[in-house]
């Protein structure tokens, strides 16, 4: 999303979106286990309400980059 562009929220209808860069930590169990993982994903969120949006399709592909990585070291 560009600096110049402001989108409203769907939910609110007041504040505006906002692209952050978050801390995400999450497990995931596999063959080997709980795999534990901790990665950084951009989440839109409203400056209003806080309301989190992370409609990005590369999210997925950095989660499961994560969980391979992770799992790999097991």
């Amino acid at each position: 999303m560009a600096s110049a562009e402001q989108t409203v929220c769907v939910l609110c209808g007041k504040g505006h979106v906002i692209r952050q860069k978050r801390d995400v930590a999450f497990r995931q169990w596999s063959d080997k286990g709980y795999i534990h993982c901790r990665v950084t994903v951009p989440i839109d969120s409203c400056d209003r309400c806080d309301a989190n949006y992370s409609f990005d399709p590369g999210i997925d592909k950095i989660l499961d980059d994560a969980f391979q990585r992770e799992y790999d070291k097991r």
